[in-house]
Order: C-alpha cells, then structure tokens, then sequence
C-alpha cells in the first residue's frame, strides 16, 4: 500500500513531517534505524504507520506509562482498536485480557516499560507469537553516559535476542530527540547491532534561545516574573528541587500570575489536577523539576525557562525544545549566576555513584546467593544499603550499581520473577576493583564534561543556536534573528569574586603556566574546565591535591584563561584531536620543545581584557457561518481552541474509559474550533455532531469556547 495514502486515509494528515518519511520508508526496507528528531517533529508516526503495514506486531518499549497512555489515547479511529498498552497502573485481570489478546492476535501495537522485557514469562509470549519490529522509545536512555541513563533498557539487547523467529530477531527502530554522534554510536553498540541513522537539525528558526545572567537567586526570581509578564501564553519553568518548585509557583501566584507547581514528591492525583489545568489552560504557568515534560503533548508552549542550568546539553534541548512545537514563534530562557556553576557541581557530586555504594551492593548480593545464582528483593537490598528511609536517588543508584557490576564481570543478572531479580554471582576477575574504578572514574569525566559544555553555552560568546548545534556536530551559520547574541542583546556575565589579577613577577610566562598545568592534570580536561583548574575555582573538576599548579594563576577570569588557551591552539602547542566530543586539550611536541626552551611562551599583560559587549489572547470569536470554510488556514485563536478542545477530551477519556474517536474526531473537533459556536443550537447543526453527543458534551464543550471551566460533572 503507497505510505501516503495510509497518511491521509488513517491519520488524516497529507504530508509527512521532514524526515517521518525517511524513516518509515527505511523500517518498511527492513532497515534496522535510530531516528533522531526534534521534540514535536512527530517521532510516534514513524512506527505506527509502519506497525499497520508490517506481517507481526510492534513492540514500543518506552521509559513511563504517562508517555505510553498519551500516545495510546493520541491514536486515530482506525489504529486506537489495534493497540494496548502492558503496565503496572493495569489491575491483574484486565492485564490478563491483555495478555490473552495479544497472543490471539488482536494488536498490531503494544507497549511496554522496559522492566517488562526482564520478566522470564512476558518474553516467552512474546517469543510465541513473534514480532516484526521492536521500537526503542526515548533510545538515549540507553547511554550509560547519557542525561538520563535508565538501567532497566540495557537488557533490550538480551530481549531481541531471545525475541528471534527461526533465528532471526526482529527489526529494531530506535527513537529519541537528542543524540550526539558518540551517543548514536553506544545506542547501537547497547543495542547490539548497526543501526542506519537518519537525523534531523538541531536548529529550530521558531525558538529563541536566551541568558539572563542574575547576580542571585532574589534577581533570577524578579527576573522570571518579568518574563512571565511580558510573554502571554503557556510557560514551564524548571527547577531542580521539588522545595524551589513549590517556592517560586508561590511567588508567582503573589504577584499575580497564574502558576502550580508540578514535582515527584506530590501525589499522584494531585500530580494529574495539575497537568490538567496546565493542559486545559485553566492555569498558564507551570513549575516543575524534569519529571513533568516527557509525555506532555501542548504543541502552544510559549515559554521554556530554566531556573538552574540544566544536567547537560542534550538535556537542555530536548527541555528548551518543548516551547513552540506548534512551530510559532517561542523563547527558551535560562537564568543563570555565577553560582550556579558550583551549585549543579555539588548536585552532581551529590548523585555520583562511590565505589564503597557499589561494594555495599555486591556484599549484599554475596550475603544472599553466596557463590550461586537465585532471587533478591530490590527493596530488601536498598534498605540493608542505603538504610530503611533510603537516600537520594537510592533506586536509581542500587539499579546503577548492579549494571556495573555486570559490566565489570562480577554478577550476571537473569529476566527478573515478579518484583525479585533474579542474579548470578560470578568469580569476580582479578582486575574486578580496577575496572571498577576505571567506569567509576569514566562515568565521573563523562559528568565534569557535561557541565563545562553547559557553562560554556551560558558564558562563551556567539550564536546560541550555533553553539548547541556544534555540540551535535552540525553546522549552521548565526541563526541572526534566533538568539540574544544574534540580536544583540546578550548581556555580559561578570564573576561573582574578581580579585586583582596577579603581578607579572609573580607568574612571568601565561603560556609557560597553561602548557605545565595541562601536563600536570591526572586526566585531560577542555577549555573550561583547565581554567577552572588554573583560576582555583571552586567547582573545578581537578583540586590542589591531585594538581600542583591549581590555582597558580587564580585572579584571570575563565574568559581570559581561554582566551591564552586559543593563542596556544593556534600556534600548535596545544591540540584538541578531531572528532573528539568534548574538546579535551593535550600538549604537542612544539608545546613540549617550548617548555624546554628559555622563550617566553606568553607574557603576563599585567591586566585582563576589557569587558564584552554585553499578548494577552484576543477575546473576538468569528461568527458561524451555514458554511464554514475548512480550507482557509487556522488563525492562531483556532489553534488555541482546538489544542484545548483535545485536552478536555484526553481528559474525558481517562474518566470513562472510551477511545477518543467515540467522544470527537480531531476533524469534528476542528470543525468546532473553526466555527466557534455560541449556542447549543449552533453546536448541533455542525456535522458529526447528533443529540446523544449534545447531552453529553454540548455544556462542556460551549463552556471550553467561552473560556470558562467545563463542568467536571459530565
């Protein structure tokens, strides 16, 4: 069947998205495929077209069940009947139904949390009835190295080989927004097989990417209401502590503006109110850490703020990249200070994972199997480790630390039965500690590299857009018009201490002192993080102790320190190799015959370089018309309606368990928007909709149009 009629025939769309049909054309070839697209480039078409064309069903393996539902309750008339989704929010007998209807062959889509593929019985029926594609959703997860590393999807691999019919494993279609070269490469070596990738830019011309530099957390809040005020429409600030999240909600709604805070501590009900309000427009501001993002489908968020930096690059672009998926024009802020950099240091040092917690782990595992293999409770052996309250991050952490073990050789773990894992003892190889210290000590560089990419987006100058897409390796010019440095807004950002520089008897040779500390580090850094370790700053990645020269030139900002470091690139004395991700600095032969000789390599200029340059929505409604014109574009009041209009139906459908499609088609509801009626006669004479959908929906759906709240009743 051509892939464009099953486009408009089931999905209603007439055109795919860039790159959707690449993919889908790739997977139908029977190309294995690691897909990188934006956030709003419609990832999920990619493998439900597919999933209705292929002889077997498709596995979508996907990291939360709020992801999973929104994309179940997404789906169109002719697809919705033929998916399910497995979970543990399903109560035992409907899961059984489930099961049993998979076997029988009513699904052509089914999904899964990862931890699923670990249970023994679960795979064997999977293994029965076959499949044709497994999907890997949200595939950086997958990274041992990346933002969000979930333990749980590096046993996919031993899923797909147990998954094989007649030998041959099925098709694999990995998905996620962001994906740097290096990590492209480790989801296909995780994954165990080359994968064609097909990947979009990074650039998206909608968004503008700003900084704000503040001088403390009072300025970043003032700085934010601002904000707030001056951009109408939805906005979703981050923050990384369910405390700040609470607080600053607080704040606004003093001043106010309508805001909820959003975070993992609250209840799940009080959780689902706020998403709903935020969704429905009721409230326009949403504050949340990183748990409230993922799964959220409003395409007319208008502001993206970050109250902290965030954990990585790769992070920042796939949470700025939620504003504007309607790809109207739409602003990413991050609220920066000079703190910061040694506050998201502590944050990380706080979640690194020690070698004693690994060792606790292994001792706890030893005390139960001994030298043999049998079942643990994870929650057991998280109370013996981290103490009956826990700590933080101890599920993640005890999770972490058992796949290091297995990658170090020392236990081997089995498809889990129910709750319990089921895990082998190995004799543990003689380099076990080394090779132990050796992921530790990699997990920890991968950690410091990440946040001087971070602080090098914030601080460093030049196009925003420009500097996040190189860190994806692709190339664009200036964005010229996307960015506060393009417009010539940037503003500069000063030190928060900034003692007199020291005299040039003090330190002579600038050049002399950069190549020796580079030479004297216990592991290669980049740019920042050597200024770091130059100037003494507080969260620099290499302290006295473990570097003689740290600090020796303590007085120079990061910004001049980098600037020397660039005369040294440039002269061949120092070199960053090619390809290599995080642009770490190594000496040449030229560096180290300069070192031998008598020059002066860079003279201390006594002085540092002078400082850089530094709508309420409308309330007219169109008349109805006998004959509206579907064929004009949406104005952006229609737009508005119509995304509410769906979020007040997502609602209803979680309330009374029926698919979309029975409570409005997208193309009735479109007609809805489009029209704008005011009465409930005007309601009806629209087509699609009869007496049983008035009775039902009409007051809802009339209050929703006059921007009041519908009747939670039904």
């Amino acid at each position: 069947m051509n892939l464009h009629e099953v486009l408009s025939s089931t999905f209603g769309h007439e055109a795919f998205r860039p790159y959707q049909e690449p993919i889908i054309r790739a997977v139908m070839d029977g190309q294995d495929v690691l897909g990188v697209l934006p956030t709003g480039a419609g990832k999920s078409l990619c493998y439900q077209l597919p999933a209705l064309l292929l002889p077997r069903p498709t596995l979508v393996v996907s990291p939360l069940i709020a992801l999973m539902k929104d994309q179940l309750d997404g789906l169109p008339p002719a697809v919705y009947p033929k998916a399910t989704l497995i979970n543990s929010s399903i109560d035992p007998d409907e899961l059984d139904r489930r099961l049993q209807g998979m076997e029988e062959g009513r699904y052509k889509l089914i999904y899964v949390a990862p931890e699923r593929l670990r249970q023994g019985s679960f795979l064997r029926r999977l293994g029965r009835m076959g499949l044709s594609l497994v999907v890997v959703d949200e595939a950086h997860c997958v990274s041992v190295w990346g933002h969000d590393f979930r333990p749980d999807y590096l046993f996919i691999r031993r899923a797909l080989d147990a998954l094989g019919m007649e030998g041959a494993p099925p098709q694999v279609l990995a998905l996620t927004a962001t994906a740097t070269p290096e990590m492209q490469g480790e989801i296909a070596r995780q994954l165990g097989r080359p994968l064609e990738g097909i990947t979009a830019p990074v650039f998206r011309n909608n968004l503008r990417l700003e900084v704000h530099p503040c001088r403390n957390a009072d300025e970043k809040m003032r700085r934010l209401e601002a904000l707030c005020r001056e951009i109408p429409g939805a906005a979703i600030v981050y923050v990384n502590s369910r405390e700040g999240c609470e607080k600053i909600a607080a704040f606004l709604r003093r001043g106010g503006l309508p805001a909820m805070h959003y975070h993992a501590g609250m209840g799940r009900e009080e959780r689902q109110q706020a998403q709903e309000r935020f969704m429905l427009d009721r409230v326009r501001i949403i504050v949340a850490t990183v748990a409230f993002g993922m799964g959220v489908d409003k395409p007319n968020v208008r502001l993206v703020a970050h109250m902290n930096l965030p954990h990585s690059l790769e992070a920042y672009s796939q949470e700025a990249g939620r504003a504007g998926r309607d790809g109207k024009p739409s602003r990413c802020a991050l609220l920066y200070a000079a703190s910061d950099k040694a506050s998201l240091n502590r944050w990380m040092r706080q979640e690194e994972i020690k070698l004693e917690t690994v060792r606790d782990v292994y001792r706890a595992l030893q005390s139960r199997l001994g030298r043999g293999a049998g079942s643990v409770s994870p929650e057991e052996i998280q109370a013996e480790v981290f103490g009956p309250e826990g700590g933080f991050g101890a599920d993640s952490q005890l999770r972490v630390a058992i796949s290091l073990l297995e990658k170090s050789g020392m236990v081997s773990r089995q498809p889990d039965a129910g709750r319990d894992m089921q895990v082998a003892m190995l004799p543990p190889p003689p380099s076990a500690r080394a090779d132990l210290e050796a992921l530790l000590d990699e997990r920890r560089r991968h950690a410091e590299a990440r946040l001087e990419e971070v602080v090098a987006y914030a601080e460093e100058p030049g196009c925003r857009h420009v500097a996040l897409s190189r860190h994806f390796e692709q190339a664009i010019p200036p964005c010229g018009s996307s960015c506060d440095d393009c417009l010539g807004t940037r503003e500069e950002i000063a030190p928060a201490v900034k003692p007199d520089p020291p005299t040039a008897d003090a330190v002579p040779d600038l050049g002399r002192v950069i190549l020796e500390t580079t030479l004297a580090l216990p592991f290669p850094v980049g740019r920042t993080g050597l200024a770091k370790v130059l100037s003494g700053a507080a969260d620099s990645p290499v302290k006295r102790d473990r570097c003689e020269p740290y600090g020796l030139l303590a007085g120079f900002t990061l910004k001049a320190l980098r600037g020397y470091m660039d005369r040294l690139l440039e002269e061949g004395l120092l070199r960053i190799p090619p390809g290599d991700e995080y642009n770490r600095l190594f000496v040449t032969p030229d560096g180290q015959a300069a070192l031998e000789g008598e020059e002066t390599i860079i003279a201390n200029p006594f002085r540092e370089p002078s400082p850089s340059r530094s709508a309420s929505r409308s309330s007219s409604r169109p008349a109805l018309s006998s004959a509206v014109d579907m064929t004009a574009p949406p104005s952006e009041d229609e737009d508005d309606l119509f995304e509410r209009l769906r979020a007040w139906r997502r609602i209803e459908v979680q309330r009374a368990g029926l698919p979309p499609y029975v409570i409005f088609h997208d193309a009735t509801l479109r007609m809805i928007a489009r029209a704008c009626p005011a009465t409930v006669q005007e309601l009806e004479s629209l087509p699609g909709i009869g007496g049983k959908k008035i009775e039902s929906y009409g007051a809802a759906v009339l209050a929703l149009i006059r921007g009041e709240e519908p009747d939670d009743s039904g």
